[in-house]
């Protein structure tokens, strides 16, 4: 857990070194569900949905982000290999300022790989992930396929309470454009960490701040996005109930 928190730091530090050109600052909330059900000892199916919601704008070379800026809706399926390595496909949808006149369209595909492991109390997991994406361009309405490859490191701790229901989480993410285009290669980062609580054997309450530090061009201008997590996490086991 000290060698995460350490490369989480690292990682804070070289964002904000590289955000000296920053072009804009937002602050806001991103309320989250994350939902996920067995079907079978290998299957699993998932959905994961999201709202970006910019509160407070700090307006720097006159852009404005404030508002509804994003929603994101994602369905997935996952085959276990065994309890530590699974392989999950996924469709996803995306749309930026889905309010206002200057909205983005993103249809967007996934395959991903996920690693788990315990060391002493704490669940570490490695997540490499491969996004196909079609962006519509609003002046042609074409939507070129461009790809990416990104990387997520995480750690889950249970806290000492008696019904061990409190927890601590973290992670970090980052994102590589794998095509040779205007956009910066290293075009997105991702850090979070929250304290989670299990009401019960099916619902999770998650809050923490999430930082997004997202590139807008190759001249290292950026958009910081400050934003408090809430999620609420529900799991149903098909398999069991059914047996």
């Amino acid at each position: 857990m000290k060698f995460f928190l350490s490369a989480l730091a690292i990682s804070f530090s070289l964002i904000l070194n590289k955000a000296e050109a920053q072009s804009s600052n937002d602050f806001g909330v991103f309320p989250t569900i994350d939902h996920t059900g067995s079907i079978s000892r290998k299957i699993d199916y998932s959905f994961y949905y999201f709202a970006a919601i910019n509160l407070i704008d700090n307006k720097t070379n006159n852009v404005v982000q404030k508002g509804f800026f994003a929603f994101y809706a994602e369905q997935a399926l996952t085959y276990k290999i065994n309890p530590k390595l699974s392989f999950t496909a996924s469709y996803v949808y995306e749309r930026q300022n889905p309010t206002k006149d200057v909205y983005r369209n993103e249809n967007r595909f996934y395959l991903q790989s996920t690693y788990k492991y315990k060391v002493n109390q704490t669940v570490l997991k490695h997540r490499l992930r491969f996004d196909g994406r079609f962006i519509q361009n609003r002046l042609t309405y074409n939507a070129p396929f461009t790809s990416r490859i990104r990387y997520l490191f995480g750690l889950q701790k249970n806290l000492n309470t008696a019904k061990r229901s409190l927890y601590f989480t973290a992670y970090n993410e980052f994102f590589f454009n794998t095509q040779n285009n205007d956009a910066p290669t290293y075009a997105e980062n991702w850090a979070y960490v929250a304290l989670g609580y299990k009401i019960n054997k099916s619902n999770t309450i998650e809050a923490g701040p999430l930082y997004i530090a997202w590139a807008n061009n190759k001249k290292g201008d950026y958009t910081n996005l400050y934003y408090f997590q809430l999620s609420w996490i529900t799991n149903i086991n098909y398999k069991k109930t059914k047996d």
